[in-house]
């Protein structure tokens, strides 16, 4: 039986009380299923601050997309690095709520960990998703200054491609959003979207951020924090007030 939202969510459980300075001062070496780290580095993977930091002439062709389904219902991530041969890795990860029934003495951190899996993919792979993301738009610049907000429906993409990072993000209310094409793809090589249902986007009736931040302080039952949203800046996340 599923926890009902204790913490409002696995992802969010292990944030509570640390400032977002503390969040966005950490640095990401990658995709993890330790909760700790995970939400300490969690707006530098986001951003693909490492993917950036390690793409240089002859870098490994590498592919990181997220999925926001509403954070505290559900987030999804697939990193890909492909190899010399033009196959490639898949590591996906599913996080939603913690499931306070998979407790262990043994693994404390099992029910806030998600779901995660590897997998192999074929060089047709990797070309059919090079195909979608250039349907996507994806190789148009990045919608700087848009906010995209933890309660709502976002992707967010980035890759090192022929020693070159490049970034994108598409929310929903965005027209680009509609235009995404990756998403099949990629739901088709992962082997989780079999076992954890995508939450599908749908029609939402947001506030105003600082109203929906608020509300969800003052709601009764609720112990984690409130919605939480990051900015695109030029070739990533703004990461300061003048970038």
């Amino acid at each position: 039986m599923r926890s009902a939202k204790l913490f409002r969510g696995g992802f969010h459980v292990l944030v509570i009380g640390l400032v977002v300075g503390l969040l966005a001062g950490c640095a990401s070496t990658g995709p993890t299923d330790n909760p700790i780290r995970r939400s300490l580095t969690w707006f530098s993977y986001l951003g693909g601050d490492d993917l950036r930091a390690s793409c240089q002439p002859g870098s490994p062709e590498r592919y990181r997309f997220v999925y926001n389904a509403r954070a505290d219902e559900q987030i999804r991530t697939y990193d890909i690095i492909v190899n010399p041969s033009g196959g490639g890795r898949l590591e996906s990860h599913v996080i939603t709520d913690g499931d306070l029934d998979r407790l262990s003495v043994v693994d404390p951190l099992r029910p806030w960990r998600g779901e995660e899996t590897e997998a192999a993919i074929s060089a047709a792979d990797i070309a059919a998703l090079r195909g979608a993301l250039a349907a996507s738009g994806f190789d148009q610049p990045a919608p700087r200054g848009a906010f995209l907000r933890s309660d709502d429906f976002y992707w967010i993409v980035s890759t090192c491609r022929e020693g070159a990072f490049h970034f994108n993000a598409y929310s929903r209310d965005m027209p680009s959003f509609q235009a995404i094409r990756f998403d099949a793809p990629l739901y088709a090589m992962d082997p989780l979207t079999a076992q954890v249902a995508v939450n599908p986007p749908r029609e939402l009736h947001l506030g105003p951020f600082l109203n929906a931040q608020q509300m969800s302080r003052l709601a009764p039952g609720t112990y984690g924090p409130p919605p939480w949203q990051v900015q695109v800046g030029e070739n990533g996340l703004k990461t300061g007030l003048f970038e």
